[in-house]
């Protein structure tokens, strides 16, 4: 079971990469209610939540197959009542820059587990598929 997570749009955080998260994240972000996710499993900044994609799709509406099913990481950054979920630098470098997702684009994915800083995985909602 996961969590199943839709952005309206994927897109670069406006004032660049947190300092705190600049070595594992790159700019590319959407946000969910942190009441789905950092604050249910103790989540804190810098934490990562490991996926994987169900769908992509540039401002034009073009889809990108090739992406589906792939495995993605995120670095999880809670601000007030959000999780902002940056997609990895070494992610979106390999699968986003070079097809060109360079502005900004839908992404669905299946968030399956968390790992804390410490190296704990946490499995994410196992007893039901969440969609929010």
């Amino acid at each position: 079971m996961t969590l199943i997570a839709e952005s309206k749009y994927t897109s670069p955080w406006p004032g660049g990469v947190p300092s705190s998260l600049k070595v594992k994240a790159s700019a590319f972000k959407f946000d969910i209610s942190s009441l789905m996710l950092s604050k249910p499993y103790s989540l804190v900044e810098g934490d990562t939540v490991k996926g994987m994609i169900l769908r992509v799709e540039d401002a034009d509406k073009k889809e990108y197959p090739e992406l589906i099913g792939k495995e993605i990481e995120f670095v999880i950054y809670p601000l007030l009542l959000n999780d902002y979920l940056f997609i990895s630098k070494s992610d979106w470098e390999e699968k986003f820059r070079e097809f060109g997702l360079v502005l900004s684009f839908y992404l669905s994915v299946k968030l399956n587990c968390a790992i804390t800083k410490s190296g704990t995985s946490i499995d994410l909602y196992t007893k039901a598929d969440i969609s929010i």
